[in-house]
């Protein structure tokens, strides 16, 4: 595999030419910033590709509340309007415009549907209308219940003008119009920066944070937790058998309660986790931020520039340190670290769902853009939810592709869902509990297993685990088998081009009663001298990711991680020299119990020279 790959995202060595308007002529409104979101919900999945958060209207089958906001006119006039969206169907190759809406200003419509025709992201022209300067109101109508999308309105009374092509956040920074984002502010200057809010963001922070430093924590979604959040649902898995080292307390602390996967929201403890946070005062916790790129001093990450999603704001958090707990390894690749994916064949998405019976009959309406599937097709979702199996995006680039993917498999979802309830799939099952059924849930966030590798001083292959390879700075323990997801044979017969039920291969299992301990030189990267890294993202070959991208064992990883940036502080030096001039001193914090807390470096300090002097 070739370990200097660069990914250039779609789009992203493209400069708008910069859209220059008075301000009494154009106004933009970004949708994710609307005051009042009725049903609709921001998704923040695919900014890299497509250049912004976005509303969503994710009715499951049933229209959504209205989403709307206060716009201030400019001036009198007839304003054309344009709503940039996409048919989502259309970009699977299915007829029907899933994702239709349409939108009023002053309690006046624009145009007439929107949202179906065209399966790319563009500006779609609504129409005029004759506004009056001053306040009024922009409302969003969802028309179909099926995940119709809106990135942004513009209303401009300038003749000629047309919206730009290119939208990605660099780019509307030079728009320079009301309502495109404005200069960068500056959010803070830290010891550690974390990057990504999942079980590994989590460690790192609590754990460095407990140490004396300084922390950022940055996360895109309103929850923590990344997979484990009451968004994906996925259960926290690994074990936390005992060892030497005690990086397993901070993860009991944030672990989930879940039953099964997936389960009621509340199981997943999205304010557990938060409070958590929110208990160490060292931890500035950006929630609802975006990071969208770097500012580089030489070869080292000097700062991140994040989104401030409800607002538009563009901030800048200047760190020494950095952690990329993003899971797709985003960081690291804008930073230009060496890195690695595999071409195809990855493991793909998931979107879950649930259903319920209820007291009389629900219908769910059907849709031509729907596939038709028997129960050749698809699994019968047991127990009331379809689990971790309906998964897609094998052979999709997993960063290009994945609005598509995620697209992919709500779609096969209603499908199934279309042939338990209206063509009788199953009704050997029980006909009439299905009559009465009603889609409950369905993650619209994905739960996304494979990216790419950031790759680190050692490369952790499933050869070094099958044959207990030992390691001088060997410390997380992952306990999970080598689980590799294939498409599922029986069941992608039916849908051989696009599968979205999966099969998993075990090929080795790990001892869950004392694990395989990971060197934490998979930690960092080789190339990037400030860059930790902590989640599926880490420096394992695929084979190897196949057991150590579980959740309870991420978190492991980050409290490792977070300590070693304590120790890179104590010592003003970058994290390859922890390993090199300092292990026996980071092993010293890694044995330290979960709750052990110092209130400054300089406390950690001379706690350490202590430790040192009492072992002399």
């Amino acid at each position: 595999m070739n370990t200097h790959i660069r990914f250039i995202l779609f789009g992203a060595m493209c400069s708008a030419l910069p859209l220059q308007a008075r301000e009494t002529d154009t106004l933009l409104i970004e949708a994710e910033q609307f005051s009042e979101r009725g049903g609709w919900q921001v998704d923040t999945q695919f900014i890299e590709t497509m250049g912004s958060p976005y509303l969503l209207a994710h009715g499951m089958g049933e229209c959504v509340a209205d989403a709307s906001t206060s716009i201030t006119v400019p001036g009198d006039g007839s304003y054309k309007v344009w709503a940039r969206t996409m048919d989502w169907t259309e970009a699977l190759e299915r007829e029907g415009g899933a994702g239709r809406f349409s939108l009023s200003i002053g309690g006046t419509q624009v145009g007439g549907e929107l949202g179906k025709g065209k399966g790319e992201w563009h500006w779609e022209e609504a129409g005029s209308i004759s506004l009056k300067q001053g306040q009024t109101t922009l409302s969003l109508k969802d028309l179909s219940g099926f995940d119709g999308r809106v990135d942004a309105v513009l209303l401009s009374r300038s003749q000629g003008l047309r919206p730009p092509e290119k939208c990605l956040l660099e780019d509307r920074i030079a728009w320079k119009i009301p309502g495109a984002p404005l200069a960068v502010e500056d959010a803070g200057d830290f010891d550690l920066v974390v990057i990504g809010g999942g079980y590994g963001g989590l460690g790192a922070a609590i754990s460095a944070a407990r140490m004396g430093c300084k922390v950022a924590l940055v996360q895109n979604r309103e929850v923590l937790g990344g997979n484990g959040s009451s968004e994906v649902r996925v259960w926290a898995k690994g074990d936390l058998p005992p060892s030497e080292y005690l990086m397993a307390d901070i993860v009991r602390e944030i672990s989930d309660s879940a039953q099964a996967s997936p389960a009621a929201a509340e199981q997943f403890v999205d304010a557990k986790k938060e409070a958590v946070v929110k208990a160490e005062k060292n931890i500035t916790l950006l929630l609802g931020h975006h990071a969208y790129g770097l500012e580089m001093k030489g070869e080292e990450i000097a700062a991140a520039k994040l989104l401030e999603v409800k607002t538009g704001k563009i901030k800048r958090v200047k760190g020494r340190l950095f952690a990329d707990c993003t899971g797709h390894g985003f960081i690291g690749q804008w930073a230009g670290a060496d890195l690695t994916m595999e071409r195809k064949g990855r493991m793909g998405m998931s979107n879950m769902w649930m259903w319920k019976a209820e007291a009389s009959p629900r219908s769910f309406r059907e849709e031509p853009w729907m596939i038709d599937l028997s129960e050749k097709g698809f699994p019968y979702p047991q127990r009331h939810h379809a689990e971790w199996f309906w998964e897609g995006g094998f052979d999709s680039h997993p960063i290009k592709e994945l609005e598509q993917t995620r697209d992919w498999n709500l779609l096969a979802s209603y499908s199934a869902w279309n042939a338990i309830k209206n063509h009788g799939v199953y009704a050997n099952r029980d006909p009439q509990e299905h009559a009465n059924a009603k889609l409950q849930w369905l993650a619209y966030v994905g739960g996304t297993r494979e990216t790419q590798q950031l790759i680190g001083d050692v490369v952790l292959s499933d050869a070094d685990i099958e044959e207990k390879k030992e390691f001088p700075d060997a410390c997380v323990l992952t306990t999970w088998s080598i689980d590799l997801h294939i498409p599922h044979p029986v069941y992608t017969k039916e849908n051989p081009d696009r599968p979205f039920i999966s099969k998993d291969i075990h090929r080795h299992a790990v001892d869950k009663r004392v694990g395989y301990p990971i060197p934490y030189r998979c930690f960092y990267s080789r190339n990037v001298p400030n860059l930790f890294m902590a989640g599926r993202n880490i420096s394992v070959t695929r084979e190897a990711l196949g057991t150590i991208r579980v959740m309870k064992t991420i978190g492991m990883m980050g409290v490792a991680v977070g300590r070693a940036a304590a120790i890179c502080k104590v010592h003003a030096c970058l994290p390859r020299d922890v390993y090199r001039d300092h292990l026996d001193e980071v092993k010293t914090l890694w044995r330290m119990p979960g709750k052990q807390r110092f209130d400054s470096i300089d406390e950690l300090r001379k706690s350490l020279g202590e430790s040192t002097a009492s072992t002399k």
